[in-house]
């Protein structure tokens, strides 16, 4: 009876764990996602100054594919006085021993799925 209660309950936690382990797991993914728009580490690298502001990456959404990879969809963003600029981007990241770590960064149009038509054969 004790090992029923003790197993509902490891249960019923369960939601809650696996939940608090990938809020902080978001956490450490934002922290790196903002470690590219840090000028600190990203200097100019002598690129022509224009009206538009220096490019940032914004998260739109982050999806764990498994426990140690997570895929996320995201935008370079760059406004200007006129006109502004958005390019999507696709990033990979692995968790390894130090934390996450970025394995494939991809910019450009997002991939729309080519829509398959049935073959239909004339009569002869």
């Amino acid at each position: 009876m004790v090992v029923m209660k003790w197993l509902a309950g490891l249960l019923v936690a369960s939601p809650w764990l696996w939940a608090a382990d990938q809020a902080k797991d978001r956490a450490a993914i934002d922290k790196v996602i903002a470690s590219l728009n840090d000028t600190k580490t990203r200097p100019d690298g002598g690129e022509v100054w224009t009206e538009m502001s220096r490019p940032i990456i914004i998260t739109r959404s982050v999806q764990f594919v498994s426990n140690n990879v997570a895929r996320v969809e995201a935008s370079r963003v760059q406004v200007g006085s006129v006109m502004s600029r958005s390019v999507p981007m696709i990033i990979l990241l692995e968790r390894k021993r130090g934390g996450w770590k970025i394995i494939s960064l991809t910019e450009g149009a997002e991939q729309v799925p080519a829509t398959i038509q049935p073959v239909r054969f004339l009569p002869q």
